[in-house]
């Protein structure tokens, strides 16, 4: 089957959330929020709506991407705009079949033909190397505590445009997913039981490993 990757429109949010929702339900924790973030981060000035792009088989969405504005401030305060993706899923009936890698290599190429510089993810580094991201602590890069973390990466969409850049990652939409609004717009989609997946130990372990450099040694 043809795998169609193409722009998402505004007649994709809602089967977008649907299937972010199934893609990553009990998959880092019971349940999940993910679709509750992507449905906020198009309501904020941080989402970048060219970034966007759903993937299709034979007209069915199987997958989907979303990009918005983020930022690295440096110690003197001045700022460096930067892009992250996320989410970005594929159906459940459809993973590994190359559809997240195919969605994000074409909107990187998309991101670089519009001229951003660089961008910054958390996601899982054993799979992220692929696209050549590396880890932050190679461009100075921390979280908004001052600590590095393997899942923090960067890719330079331009050849060295982070170097010389330092500073704290900070994203451009503050999610703060309240109890009782994610309930409710949760409700509005098929009932589906929480539950514990191994994945979610695992990444538990990979956020909290974060660590500060120091000059004799880590903290």
């Amino acid at each position: 089957m043809q795998l169609t990757i193409r722009p998402e429109t505004p007649a994709d949010y809602r089967p977008a959330e649907a299937l972010t929702r199934e893609a990553f339900w009990n998959l880092y924790q019971p349940g999940c929020n993910e679709h509750h973030y992507l449905h906020q981060l198009r309501a904020s000035p941080a989402y970048l709506p060219e970034l966007a792009y759903v993937a299709e088989l034979e007209g069915e969405l199987v997958g989907h991407i979303a990009y918005s504005r983020t930022k690295i401030v440096r110690a003197d305060g001045s700022e460096f705009p930067t892009i992250t993706f996320g989410p970005v899923c594929a159906a459940p009936d459809h993973r590994a079949r190359g559809i997240g890698s195919a969605l994000i290599r074409r909107s990187l190429r998309a991101a670089k033909d519009l001229g951003h510089r660089a961008a910054v993810i958390l996601g899982d580094p054993r799979y992220y190397g692929r696209f050549g991201f590396h880890g932050c602590e190679r461009f100075g890069l921390t979280l908004t505590d001052g600590k590095y973390l393997p899942g923090l990466m960067a890719l330079e969409l331009e050849p060295g445009a982070l170097a010389g850049v330092s500073g704290r990652f900070l994203e451009g939409f503050d999610y703060v997913p309240a109890g009782e609004e994610l309930a409710a717009f949760d409700a509005g989609f098929p009932a589906k039981e929480k539950g514990f997946k191994e994945s979610q130990r695992d990444f538990q372990v990979i956020y909290n490993l974060g660590y500060q450099v120091i000059e004799h040694g880590f903290m």
